[in-house]
């Protein structure tokens, strides 16, 4: 499992690829909902009254092997995955999903920046196929929860309004999110829908479901040069630097410093 040394030299990679990235890929895009695809029997079974259905209560639950095999929360920690990315040309949601025909979306302000939420980084990752570009999963705690308790353990802590991944100015409450990676938002409270449904901060889509997803998740490309710590990049130290100074940085994040988005990090963290 990741230290909290390793998971801070890991977003360091995320954000120098983020910056790394050209065209359309290379800034942030209004997060206007964060959504959910599963199949409709799923969100069925949740709206169901009575004691065999979840009386609309989206309940949590333990958090699979998808991506980094060494990332903290595999197994250790019960959520909801979301997704924030829209589509660039509609600046919607995309049409289709693996993971079901059926969507729920929810108020991106409301769920991550209306109350006081913590956020962490926990991984960045993509697939052996490396086709869907490379993903960054930000989890979201409520204070003083098991689930903080946990992450402030074995994460690492990021701002909600200063960091490369998603963001919220202060008095602004549309959200920004990234381009250059995908990010996903792994939320560790149950969610009301049928609350939210009533308050209108909420509302179910139909979309077309392409594949389907892996019961455990699927496994991270361990051969992809920008989103793994290698035992090189410590020997590489030396070769980055001039310096002599024991407390030379790894490669990467000598590259990172030595480039423009160095600034911008500083500035978000």
């Amino acid at each position: 499992m990741y230290s909290k040394e390793d998971l801070e030299n890991l977003k360091l990679k995320a954000i120098l690829y983020l910056h790394s990235q050209r065209g359309q890929y290379s800034g942030y895009q209004e997060c206007s909902v964060i959504y959910r695809n599963k199949s409709s029997s799923y969100f069925n079974n949740i709206m169901r009254s009575g004691r065999r259905g979840g009386n609309g209560i989206m309940a949590t639950y333990i958090k699979d092997n998808n991506g980094d095999p060494q990332c903290p929360i595999n197994n250790n920690l019960d959520g909801l995955f979301f997704s924030c990315n829209t589509d660039f040309d509609t600046g919607m949601p995309p049409e289709h999903s693996p993971f079901g025909e059926k969507r729920l979306c929810i108020d991106a302000y409301e769920m991550l920046f209306l109350d006081d939420h913590r956020m962490y980084f926990s991984d960045f990752y993509c697939f052996n196929s490396n086709k869907r570009g490379h993903y960054v999963n930000i989890v979201v705690t409520t204070p003083g929860s098991e689930a903080d308790d946990f992450c402030k353990q074995h994460l690492v802590a990021i701002s909600r309004k200063k960091n490369p991944f998603i963001y919220c100015r202060r008095g602004s409450k549309t959200p920004r999110v990234s381009c250059g990676v995908r990010v996903e938002i792994f939320f560790t409270d149950d969610v009301n829908i049928k609350e939210l449904l009533r308050e209108e901060l909420a509302s179910f889509e139909d979309c077309e479901c392409t594949g389907y997803s892996k019961p455990n998740g699927l496994p991270k490309n361990l051969n992809c040069p920008h989103c793994n710590l290698e035992e090189s990049d410590d020997s590489d130290t030396e070769s980055c630097s001039d310096s002599d100074d024991s407390n030379s940085v790894p490669s990467y994040q000598y590259s990172l410093q030595n480039s423009w988005s160095w600034r911008y990090y500083n500035e978000c963290i």
